[in-house]
């Protein structure tokens, strides 16, 4: 956790249990926005998780009331959906 020029910035890493497979997470907060990244450091697939990992985010920081976070969703990311074979929302 660190804070230059007025922007809080976070860096998590998210292990799976089955495999030990790695995920990297960045938050960076300026001018009451947040920005998120979540990325799986090995492989181009990751099953939908980085997407229900970020949507888990999006749904705890609207639930306060404060803030305006959009979802991934499958109509605006159908690539994403094909290649990690979803269904649905994530």
């Amino acid at each position: 956790e660190s804070e230059k020029d007025g922007v809080k910035y976070m860096y998590v890493q998210y292990e799976s249990l089955r495999r030990g497979y790695i995920d990297d997470v960045e938050f960076a907060l300026a001018k009451g926005i947040v920005n998120v990244r979540t990325s799986s450091r090995v492989g181009y697939l990751d099953l939908g998780v980085n997407a229900k990992r970020y949507n888990w985010f999006a749904r705890r920081l609207q639930s306060t009331g404060k803030w305006k976070t959009r979802s991934i969703q499958q109509a605006e990311h159908p690539e994403y959906f094909a290649q990690n074979q979803l269904s649905s929302d994530a």
